[in-house]
């Protein structure tokens, strides 16, 4: 991983100034306004503030515990073993999110398929690729075989410490990883032509800032592919796994969740299409919308009463007339926006 950092240019995120290559052992810094940004295990951390979960205190102490069994688990046990670590997740949600997590590399490849089976009007090339909320390198892992770079940032360093193990499971070289907040991203300008955030958007402090991150990191004419899900969804929530929520005032969410799941629900804002098209309508010149597909080796996995509910979607999404009634109460959408 080393060498794929001394491959990226980093910005200072406080001044963009740019940053020193540092020595083994030794800090990023900015010379314009002093910031020394530490490492973790070889993962550089330009956090501004915490994630909405831990302090960064109590994140290193739950990145250190990863890393101190990165070596005996293998990816599947080291997932299972992070959950278990979860005292504020109940133990229906903690399977949920190991399967979830399990499931990332077979999502990713049908985000990759979106790019090339004409879901998109618009080709897509890249060679300079990052995944805002790489989390565990479900995209990053199918990605290293299209593009020649990738980098993975996340806000919670822990998160990037497991994805390590992912790559080591398949003896890939891990890519360039950072920890960061996407609304301060640490690159310069146009570096980027391709930025991509799966499952990103809802859990951000500022969602217009994270766009305006994208679009400043952005080489001209380069593409931000977004997947999000629908506030007004009359499916059950993907993080709560309850009907209704994004129906209740936002004030009101967090609590209904606690009262139904003993889980916490306050960091996320799901959106509706009219909100997606307002955030998105100033800073791209091109933008295609698409509601998402359920690839069959990530139906298999589902109970019974979820692959139904997921058979009628497909059903009603492969037709015209009530194409356009989904794209507003469906479960999400694909977003791939141009810069203007």
């Amino acid at each position: 991983m080393r060498q794929a950092l001394r491959a990226v240019t980093f910005a200072c995120p406080f001044c963009r100034a740019p940053l020193s290559q540092p020595n083994e052992g030794e800090c990023y810094g900015c010379q314009t306004c002093k910031k020394e940004y530490p490492s973790c295990a070889g993962v550089p951390d330009f956090r501004i503030f915490p994630d909405p979960f831990f302090s960064v205190d109590e994140d290193r102490v739950r990145s250190e515990l990863i890393l101190g069994r990165l070596d005996r688990y293998d990816f599947t046990q080291l997932v299972e073993y992070y959950w278990s670590l979860s005292e504020i997740t109940p133990p229906l949600l903690r399977r949920k999110f190991v399967r979830s997590a399990l499931l990332g590399e077979h999502r990713a490849q049908r985000i990759l398929s979106n790019f090339e089976d004409g879901t998109f009007r618009t080709t897509i090339k890249a060679r300079r690729v990052l995944e805002v909320g790489s989390g565990n390198g479900n995209f990053l892992i199918v990605a290293a075989q299209h593009f020649p770079q990738i980098i993975g940032v996340d806000i919670g360093m822990r998160h990037l410490q497991i994805g390590r193990r992912r790559f080591i499971d398949r003896g890939v070289p891990v890519p360039a990883l950072a920890c960061c907040c996407a609304e301060c991203l640490p690159f310069p300008d146009g570096y980027f032509d391709l930025i991509v955030m799966s499952s990103t958007l809802e859990f951000v402090r500022d969602q217009e800032k994270v766009l305006s991150e994208c679009v400043r990191t952005l080489a001209p004419g380069g593409m931000l592919y977004i997947q999000t899900v629908n506030r007004y969804s009359i499916g059950s929530d993907p993080y709560a796994y309850l009907w209704g929520v994004g129906f209740l005032p936002r004030a009101w969410q967090a609590g209904y969740v606690r009262w139904r799941r003993q889980a916490v629900y306050s960091h996320i804002k799901t959106i509706s299409l009219r909100e997606l098209k307002r955030l998105t309508a100033n800073q791209f010149r091109q933008r295609e919308i698409a509601l998402p597909d359920v690839p069959a080796s990530v139906l298999s996995q589902f109970e019974f009463t979820t692959r139904l509910q997921i058979r009628v979607y497909q059903a009603l999404r492969s037709s015209p007339i009530l194409r356009d009634l989904l794209s507003a109460v469906g479960p999400g959408w694909e977003v791939l926006l141009r810069k203007a």
